[in-house]
């Protein structure tokens, strides 16, 4: 089951709307006065005012504060404007030779020309091939081929979420043939094109809703894992958002069979210790470096906290430390994958989904759990046996 948004709905949310006098400057391509940056959503790219691409469309626009706002969201640089040149950002991608990659590879994709290989991209960077794929490990955790890989199906779950036709979406981002789509859905997808297409068509999703401190949790699973976790303080607009995400999906509320995972959250989010937690099944949507990113976090003792920094070393890309950060903004089961034990280099915390306030709750419960001794529980078997493996 995949989890989160998609990647046009996540760039749509990122930034503020364009003003009028931003419009102007951006339909006009004027390169004069006060400088800024937007994102395409329906391209993922950054951009300046006269940048000379063609223009978007105005609902297509959004204003960000700076380039890290941008790319924090997903997109990348234009190529053709460049606006890590005019804006000189230490972290641009142009400063190192994986970003400048990354928005090579990304233009090639979003233009539909050939996508450069690895011995192309090496020859215009130039530098050793093997280097590039080192370069990419230590910052990425993954080769040039495995980030073109998992692009192309982010690119294809955007497309058969906004409602494309299959063939057309497989086609347009550079699949070859309807196999080599459905061979990716097996390892990025998590399921096949045809069934996420509008929303998990033909996917049986049941839902319950649990207590936790000032709120309640929507936990959502298909018969192989868990597959959505919200935190809120309305049950009714939980469960609109769970519909919204998989619109086409077989939705239905079960308190009974999910008992024990509610059990199991509302304990967590009150300080109690619950070890069967970092055993239970997931099914959603995860790259290879964001899975090893969640995995990595479920393994963080019980009120301890790592920093984004120490949590990309640990999943083998020291360089990282931002895209670990994406990646626990879009954790679509916190709690159980607890992103809140994610902080900064000095303590202090930063973004977190259900807001700030309640990522310090959770911490706050955690400590108060460990001082106390942190009651457990060994429900484990009973909890685990209601799914089903692949």
């Amino acid at each position: 089951m995949l989890g989160g948004m998609s990647e046009s709905k996540r760039l749509a949310a990122v930034g503020r709307t364009v003003n009028d006098a931003e419009w102007e400057a951006i339909s006009a391509r004027r390169t004069k006065g006060r400088p800024f940056l937007f994102v395409v959503t329906s391209t993922g790219i950054v951009c300046t005012p006269g940048c000379p691409a063609r223009s978007p469309g105005r609902d297509r626009v959004r204003i960000v504060s700076g380039l890290d706002e941008g790319l924090a969201a997903g997109a990348r640089v234009c190529l053709r404007c460049r606006p890590d040149r005019l804006f000189g950002a230490a972290s641009a991608p142009s400063s190192a030779p994986v970003q400048t990659a990354i928005a090579r590879l990304t233009a090639a994709l979003a233009s539909g020309d050939e996508v450069p290989t690895e011995r192309d991209l090496a020859g215009e960077l130039q530098v050793p091939e093997r280097r590039l794929r080192e370069l990419f490990r230590e910052s990425l955790g993954v080769t040039p081929r495995a980030w073109l890989s998992a692009r192309r199906a982010e690119m294809l779950r955007s497309r058969l979420a906004d409602g494309q036709d299959v063939s057309a979406a497989l086609y347009d981002t550079g699949y070859g043939s309807s196999s080599a789509a459905y061979e990716a859905a097996n390892g990025e997808l998590g399921m096949a094109p045809g069934r996420y297409r509008g929303g998990a068509v033909g996917e049986s999703i049941h839902w319950t809703i649990a207590p936790i401190p000032e709120g309640v949790a929507l936990v959502a699973a298909t018969e192989r894992g868990l597959c959505s976790i919200r935190l809120g303080h309305d049950a009714e607009a939980l469960a609109a958002e769970l519909r919204a995400e998989f619109p086409l999906a077989t939705l239905a509320r079960d308190d009974d069979a999910l008992a024990g995972v509610a059990s199991i959250v509302s304990d967590l989010a009150v300080g109690r210790r619950r070890p069967e937690a970092d055993s239970l099944p997931i099914d959603v949507y995860a790259t290879a470096f964001r899975r090893r990113v969640w995995e990595a976090m479920r393994r963080i003792p019980f009120g301890e906290t790592r920093s984004y920094r120490e949590i990309a070393s640990v999943v083998g890309a020291p360089g990282a430390a931002r895209a670990v950060g994406t990646a626990c903004a879009q954790n679509p089961i916190p709690v159980v994958v607890p992103c809140h034990r994610v902080v900064g280099s000095d303590g202090s915390l930063h973004g977190y989904a259900s807001g700030l306030a309640r990522k310090r709750q959770l911490l706050d419960a955690e400590a108060e759990g460990v001082a106390g001794g942190g009651a457990t529980s060994a429900a484990r078997p009973a909890i685990l046996s209601q799914f089903t493996p692949d």
